[in-house]
């Protein structure tokens, strides 16, 4: 069983990843238009001593009032269901949630705007 190591972060959008989100997904207007922050989130998870990784990122919407903290965990646990499963189809990696060993989760979120 290979030792999984988790890296996440949730920061600020920028404004080109706003724009390009939007681009590919156009219904996340309606979220903009009721106040909804736009985030940036991204996970790397490493494999291994070779350090095999699975590079996850996208931008998500964070409601009003909503803790930055929590959507962090929240998309963490949807995009490492993911991830490991990118690892064990498309690698040949045996890993799964229980293998995960170090789980990191950054916020640099500033107030919504």
């Amino acid at each position: 069983m290979a030792a999984v190591h988790v890296d996440a972060l949730l920061r600020d959008a920028s404004p080109t990843e706003v724009t390009e989100g939007l681009e590919r997904n156009p219904g996340s207007r309606r979220l903009a238009e009721r106040g909804w922050q736009p985030l940036w989130f991204e996970v790397r998870v490493a494999v291994g001593e070779t350090h095999d990784h699975e590079f996850i990122h996208s931008l998500v919407w964070r409601e009003p009032g909503r803790p930055a903290a929590e959507v962090a965990e929240e998309e963490l646990e949807h995009t490492l269901d993911e991830a490991l499963r990118n690892l064990r189809d498309l690698e040949g990696h045996d890993v799964w949630p229980e293998d995960v060993e170090r789980r990191s989760v950054r916020v640099e979120v500033t107030a919504s705007s």
